[in-house]
């Protein structure tokens, strides 16, 4: 009878043990997959993936936050590409970060815009964290990222996605 139990336990823990470590590839798979470069500079920058949380949520900096915003800002022009000098001297002009920070952040940028499903959704996604993470200060900051964004655009205004996005922003900034 004991050995039935010793069994029946073994096989328990066995199963227990094959769910626990076939779940967590699930959990942080998309940050396992990113290329090595954005791995590494989410290291130094202190970004960790939490488990059954989306990226963006996972977020705790204001100022990566805000270059995430700026990427998917600049994506949302039709006419140009994001140009990551661009970003750089918006964010270190504004942020006031270090400049080996600024770099990681420029790596960071575009995944979380990836993660988050492309510029627009992503873009709402960013603007919610921010809003949660500091309920304000930063707003000030961001609008003069977001400008310098659209102003390096090809017509020096905003696209009609970007003036969508605009909107958005406003939109939940206002809420309480």
């Amino acid at each position: 009878m004991i050995y039935i139990l010793v069994i029946c336990g073994a096989l328990g823990a066995a199963y227990f043990l094959f769910r626990h470590f076939q779940r967590g590839a699930y959990v942080i798979g998309s940050y396992m997959e990113a290329p090595a470069e954005v791995r590494a500079a989410a290291k130094r920058v202190g970004f960790k993936a939490q488990p059954n949380v989306h990226s963006i949520t996972s977020l705790h900096s204001p100022e990566l936050c805000v270059a995430a915003m700026a990427f998917a800002f600049a994506q949302m022009d039709d006419n140009q590409e994001p140009c990551e000098e661009t970003l750089a001297k918006a964010v270190s002009k504004h942020l006031q970060v270090d400049p080996l920070q600024i770099d990681d952040f420029c790596t960071l940028a575009p995944w979380l815009v990836d993660q988050g499903g492309g510029p627009t959704p992503a873009f709402d996604r960013l603007t919610k964290r921010l809003k949660q993470l500091d309920h304000g200060p930063y707003f000030g900051k961001m609008m003069n990222v977001l400008g310098d964004m659209t102003a390096a655009g090809t017509k020096g205004m905003p696209s009609a996605r970007q003036a969508d996005a605009m909107g958005a922003l406003a939109r939940i900034f206002r809420t309480a």
